[in-house]
């Protein structure tokens, strides 16, 4: 990503979003960790409830919410 500032800053100005620094946009080394597993991964939330954790966000429900305030804060277009 580290070839993608002038984009990035193409992109605020054409969509009008907050000037933020494009260092400040995210941690590529902490995305490319995250998404460069050369494995799947499998989590079960089971035991979790069985000791009484009942309380979950539903993943798709959460990341919709976090794009829309994004986009209400003109962070995302």
């Amino acid at each position: 990503m580290a070839d993608k500032e002038s984009l990035w800053n193409a992109m605020a100005v054409k969509h009008c979003l907050q000037p933020v620094p494009y260092r400040d946009v995210s941690s590529w080394r902490f995305a490319d960790f995250v998404f460069s597993w050369d494995y799947d991964m499998f989590g079960d939330g089971s035991k979790a409830r069985h000791f009484g954790f009942h309380e979950f966000v539903d993943t798709e429900t959460m990341f919709i919410a976090i794009f829309d305030d994004l986009r209400r804060r003109k962070l995302i277009p």
